[in-house]
């Protein structure tokens, strides 16, 4: 029977995603890259002022973006069913078409250069 190796101390300490990285050292170490830090920092803040005060609000920015989000899934669905309603369509005017010319719907893919698995 297999044991279990949950009891086993790892051979690697455990490295915690959580602790301070290097990064911050490095923008303290490197003036010219907090400079230019600071100041895009700036500007974003200079730019979101600047739509604040035209009226736009954090909030209605979110819920646009949430109606945007399901706009796009809707969207999604009625291209997937669209897409299958022409393949649909598609298939019963070749089998018509194929009816009338008396050969098969396989004679007229080939005919038109269609694959059988599409």
């Amino acid at each position: 029977m297999h044991k279990s190796n949950v009891s086993r101390k790892p051979s690697v300490p455990f490295k915690s995603p959580l602790q301070s990285s290097s990064r911050g050292k490095v923008v303290q170490d490197d003036p010219e890259r907090r400079q230019a830090l600071e100041k895009r920092l700036g500007e974003l803040n200079k730019q979101i002022k600047e739509m604040q005060d035209q009226g736009y609000r954090e909030g209605e920015l979110q819920t646009h973006i949430e109606k945007l989000h399901e706009y796009n899934e809707i969207k999604d669905v009625g291209q997937l069913v669209l897409g299958r309603l022409g393949m649909l369509l598609g298939q019963l005017v070749l089998g018509r078409l194929a009816n009338l010319q008396g050969v098969t719907t396989r004679d007229l893919y080939e005919q038109y250069g269609l694959d059988l698995e599409d």
